[in-house]
C-alpha cells in the first residue's frame, strides 16, 4: 500500500477532529452532569467552506461560532486543531455596542431573523419529536445565528473575537490554548461615508472615531473556560496545569479601504493555556508557538 500523502494525512486529521468533537458534544448533551459542568445549552454542527459549530452556552445571551480552520499532526500529539472564535451578541447585550457600524447593520438585518427548527435535535436542524415540552422555548424569539441560506453573505471577518487551539493525544492528555486581545479596536483615520447597495448613505464614520471596540478576551474566555471544564470531565483527566502570557496588543487604523496594524499600549494581547494530563506521571511536549515570542 502506498504511503499517505501530506494532503491525505491532513484530511484524516480533520476528520478525526470533527468526529471526536461531535462525539464530545453529544456525550455532554446526553449527560446532565457533564452538560451542566460545560455550561452547554445547545449545539448545531454546520458546514460551508469549513466545518463549524454554533454553541449556546449558559449565561451567554449571544451565540458562539467555533470554526475549524485547520488540523495537522504535530510531534507528540495525534493532532493539533485551530479554531476561529466568532460571537454573535444579542442586540441588547453590552458586547453589541463594540461591533463596527457594518457589523451592527448585519446583526440587525433579516439575515439574523431566524427561528429554531421544529422537533428536537439541534436548533438549526431539528430532529425527532420530543415529549418534554416545547423544544428550544428560550429561542422562540430567534436563534441568534444567521440564516443558513444567507450565512455566506456575512463577511468572514465579521464578529471575530479570537482563536482557540486544541491538541490531543489519545491516552495521554490534551492542551487547550486561547489567543485574543483585550479589545479588537479599529480607529478611523479619515471621514468615510457608508452606503447601501442602492447608493443610499447609511452613515459617516469620522476621523478619530472608533468604529470597532470588540472585547475579544472577555468574549472568548467563557467559551475557553467551559470547553476546558467539559473536555476534562469527558476524558476524566486528573491533572491540570495552567499558564498565561501577556504582551502589547495592536489596534487597526482604517481609512475606509485598508486596515493597518499599529502597536498599542492601551490594548493587551493575551494567551492562556491549560494542560490536561491523563495521569501525574504523563508528560506532554511543549507546543511551540511564534505568537508567544516577546510575551511575558
Amino acid at each position: 500500500m502506498a504511503p499517505a500523502t501530506p494532503a491525505r494525512r491532513h484530511e484524516d486529521r480533520t476528520s478525526g477532529v470533527i468526529g471526536l468533537l461531535n462525539h464530545f458534544w453529544l456525550a455532554l448533551l446526553s449527560d446532565d452532569r457533564l452538560r451542566e459542568e460545560a455550561g452547554l445549552r445547545y449545539v448545531s454542527h454546520m458546514w460551508d467552506v469549513q466545518p463549524y459549530w454554533y454553541l449556546w452556552l449558559a449565561g451567554c445571551r449571544g451565540v458562539y461560532r467555533l470554526e475549524l480552520s485547520g488540523a495537522q499532526e504535530v510531534s507528540g500529539y495525534d493532532w493539533v486543531a485551530e479554531f476561529l472564535v466568532k460571537y454573535y451578541p444579542a442586540e441588547e447585550e453590552d458586547f453589541f455596542q463594540g461591533l463596527s457600524f457594518l457589523e451592527k447593520v448585519c446583526r440587525q438585518s433579516e439575515i439574523f431573523k431566524t427561528r429554531p427548527a421544529s422537533g428536537g435535535g439541534c436548533p438549526c436542524h431539528g430532529g425527532p419529536a420530543r415529549s418534554d415540552g416545547e423544544p428550544f422555548a428560550d429561542l422562540r424569539d430567534g436563534t441568534g445565528v444567521p440564516s443558513a441560506q444567507q450565512a455566506d453573505g456575512v463577511p468572514p471577518e465579521f464578529f471575530y473575537a479570537g482563536r482557540l487551539l486544541l491538541a490531543y493525544r489519545a491516552g495521554a492528555g490534551s492542551l487547550v490554548r486561547l489567543k485574543s486581545q483585550s479589545s479588537w479596536r479599529v480607529l478611523m483615520t479619515r471621514d468615510y461615508g457608508i452606503s447601501d447597495a442602492e447608493g443610499h448613505l447609511l452613515g459617516i464614520l469620522r476621523n478619530g472615531e472608533r468604529d470597532r471596540d470588540y472585547p475579544g478576551l472577555a468574549i472568548v474566555e467563557p467559551l475557553y473556560r467551559h470547553l476546558v471544564r467539559g473536555w476534562r470531565s469527558f476524558h476524566q483527566y486528573p491533572a491540570c496545569h495552567e499558564r498565561r502570557w501577556q504582551g502589547e496588543g495592536v489596534r487597526f487604523d482604517c481609512d475606509g479601504e485598508t486596515l493597518v496594524p499599529v502597536p498599542s499600549g492601551e490594548i493587551e494581547r493575551v494567551i492562556r493555556e491549560t494542560l490536561l494530563a491523563a495521569g501525574g506521571g504523563v508528560t506532554l511536549p511543549t507546543l511551540e508557538d511564534a505568537d508567544i515570542d516577546g510575551m511575558k
